[in-house]
């Protein structure tokens, strides 16, 4: 079977395994571990003492957004979440966007293109809307991406996730042509 890409306004009963195993299986690759954190969009991101049975608060968050799944042979084996409509404020301004909480691909099927055809797929329907996300300085897989994709460093937010680790923001305008 054929990797197919599902887009979802909330995750279903059907996938919420899949996901939760691919989240959890993660937890660790983020700075900090997602188990740390309570939110989706925590603003305060330094490391903290993470939850012992691993990112359910995040993943309690997580399951109210949107969703596009990677899925092959019946099972998740990537899926980006965000939030349409969101606002961010950038240095006192306010930017409307459709904004990208999370990226989780299983190591099995990294380098293979999904993470790039999850985000074609979010800008199909992101059409003369914004699209940001957020991750960290040292995150050289995913900010190779993002600029290959053509997004542009908004803000940054030194030291955020530890000595040497900053936030940094990403934004692209998504042309009615794209």
């Amino acid at each position: 079977m054929s990797q197919e890409f599902l887009r979802l306004k909330r995750l279903t009963k059907k996938y919420q395994d899949d996901v939760w195993k691919l989240l959890s299986d993660a937890d660790g690759e983020f700075i900090p571990p997602l188990s740390s954190r309570e939110k989706t969009t925590q603003a305060a991101l330094l490391p903290g003492k993470g939850d012992a049975r691993g990112p359910v608060s995040y993943f309690e968050q997580m399951i109210r957004q949107a969703f596009i799944l990677a899925v092959k042979d019946g099972r998740v084996n990537g899926f980006l979440t965000y939030i349409p409509d969101h606002v961010l404020l950038i240095d006192g301004r306010e930017v409307t966007c459709n904004y990208i909480s999370t990226i989780v691909v299983e190591p099995e099927s990294r380098k293979q293109g999904l993470t790039r055809r999850m985000y074609d797929e979010l800008f199909r329907i992101s059409k003369g809307r914004k699209v940001a996300t957020r991750t960290w300085s040292t995150n050289d897989a995913h900010l190779s991406l993002l600029k290959k994709m053509g997004f542009q460093l908004i803000k940054a937010i030194p030291d955020d996730r530890g000595p040497g680790i900053d936030t940094v923001y990403y934004l692209k305008e998504i042309g009615s042509n794209e």
